[in-house]
């Protein structure tokens, strides 16, 4: 076994400083003095046998050496969670339990998955459908590690990240006079059956919905209220109605019925990342990084379209 004449705290202490380009800033954020600080960084290069930072420099900016080491801890970090982690389990693999009703699963969650599985190559994964409130309970109760839903949570012992807005689009019978058009207005649907949810599964998307017929001059006439969403394409499939839907969960449409896009302004929503404040487990803590990275990268590539 090989001994290292250099501790973990020098290392994390190395991290702050590197993070924060501040030895006063770091200090204060890991609650120690600076003069501590500033052994802790001169052991650890006499240790190394590298010099991290450029001692020219009024701000700690790092050298070549020091830019190779701050590339190399956040795995190692990581790895270490991971044993910790596992000495908890007792060795057993971890295991994710995730609220998705499909609206970010391609873009986002399945590529973070995929980072995710080869850092935890024995992790276990669930996914779990649901209404975005049902979501947000399930995740404060501990049943759920985190959830996308269509509303950020208003419980303080939750956090939510936006991830990306979408578009609704409606879904129509394949026989509906609107079905051959591309893009359909919304005035139009104002003499339509509507499908929608209850309130009470998504109160910031439904009241979307309703401000926008409103807006185009009518109420809609709700004949239905059910979920998930899937079961309310099968009454648009019955001649029953019509109903609305995110753009990204345009997959569910089914033999019979048709997605259309709304002529703008049509009503947006916006997709969150929810997961409990305190989440301490690495595998779900590294999850949401890897979601908040996804879809900021995603955003971009838009952006730049």
């Amino acid at each position: 076994m090989r001994y290292y004449p250099f501790g973990l705290r020098q290392l994390v202490s190395f991290a702050e400083i590197a993070r924060l380009s501040s030895y006063r800033m770091a200090a204060e954020s890991l609650r120690i003095a600076q003069p501590a600080l500033t052994r802790q960084i001169q052991n650890l290069e006499e240790s190394l046998g590298v010099q991290l930072f450029d001692r020219s420099m009024r701000r700690a900016v790092l050298t070549p050496a020091g830019k190779t080491l701050r590339q190399l801890l956040p795995q190692m970090f990581r790895q270490l969670d991971e044993i910790q982690s596992a000495a908890k389990r007792g060795g057993a693999p971890a295991r994710i339990r995730i609220g998705d009703a499909g609206s970010v699963t391609s873009t986002i969650l399945s590529p973070a998955l995929r980072i995710l599985r080869s850092e935890y190559p024995g992790i276990s994964i669930d996914l779990v459908q649901n209404t975005s409130q049902g979501y947000l309970d399930a995740v404060l109760s501990g049943e759920l590690s985190c959830t996308f839903p269509f509303l950020p949570a208003e419980n303080r012992d939750l956090v939510s990240y936006r991830l990306n807005d979408q578009e609704i689009g409606v879904v129509l019978p394949a026989d509906h006079l609107l079905a051959k058009k591309k893009t359909v207005a919304l005035s139009c649907l104002s003499d339509e059956r509507w499908v929608l949810f209850p309130r009470a599964a998504n109160p910031l998307l439904y009241d979307e919905i309703i401000h926008c017929c409103h807006r185009a001059g009518f109420s809609p006439h709700v004949i239905e209220e059910t979920t998930p969403r899937q079961s309310a394409v099968a009454f648009v499939s019955c001649g029953i109605g019509i109903t609305t839907i995110t753009e990204s969960l345009r997959y569910l449409v089914t033999e019979g019925t048709v997605y259309r896009r709304l002529i703008r302004p049509t009503p947006r929503i916006s997709s969150y990342l929810v997961a409990r404040r305190s989440e301490t487990r690495p595998e779900v803590r590294r999850l949401v990084h890897l979601c908040r990275q996804v879809a900021k990268t995603a955003e971009a590539a838009r952006a730049g379209t």
